[in-house]
């Protein structure tokens, strides 16, 4: 089947006596025509002015093929730390496994929003090798950073991250991250129950 038939099918849909069927048909001939301009998408995601930038690079994120992925990673590298951030934003539409390594790079950033930024859709891969990597931003001076990386932390569920959480919630001066902190203990994965036991008895 080609793009065009596609284009066709959906274009008869929109005149669908359900209204649900109108919809759907109208979001799929929007990717589909995006489909059929992925060339032009990525070029205006390159230049031009930044809203239309940024607006390509969200529409690249819900295309989500290898190739409007491998656009977006590109865009990491921007010397525009937001168009830094809107790339990572548009990869957390469909958390792409590709993405993850790029991710975690981000976290080396100077600018703190795209560091937050990159925090933020690392949890969202639920994956628990990003711990490591999410811990050293619960002790830093930021507040902002420190809050960022305990939401993160509690969404990503790795309890491994429990004593540094209650560290933070019971020694923390800022009141703000200290509610982060409880929020995040409140998110955590139970303990394994074999672990558990063992941490029992060694304590």
């Amino acid at each position: 089947m080609t793009i065009k038939t596609r284009k066709h099918a959906l274009a008869q849909a929109l005149r669908d006596p359900e209204g649900q069927v109108r919809s759907a048909a109208s979001r799929a001939l929007d990717r589909v025509e995006g489909l059929e301009k992925l060339e032009q998408v990525v070029e205006a995601a390159r230049s031009g002015e930044k809203p239309i930038r940024i607006r390509a690079i969200h529409f690249l994120g819900y295309l989500d093929t290898a190739e409007s992925v491998d656009a977006l990673l590109s865009f990491l590298q921007d010397p525009e730390y937001d168009i830094r951030v809107a790339a990572i934003k548009a990869v957390q539409t469909n958390l792409p496994d590709k993405a993850y390594v790029p991710l975690l790079s981000c976290l080396n950033e100077p600018e703190p929003p795209v560091v937050q930024t990159a925090m933020e859709v690392l949890s969202c891969f639920k994956d628990q090798r990003a711990t490591e990597f999410l811990l050293p931003f619960l002790f830093k001076k930021n507040s902002e950073i420190a809050c960022t990386a305990a939401e993160a932390l509690g969404r990503n569920g790795d309890p491994r991250a429990e004593y540094p959480l209650v560290k933070t919630l019971q020694q923390s001066g800022d009141p703000l991250l200290r509610a982060k902190a409880a929020e995040a203990l409140g998110r955590l994965h139970p303990v394994p129950i074999q672990d558990q036991a063992d941490s029992e008895r060694k304590g």
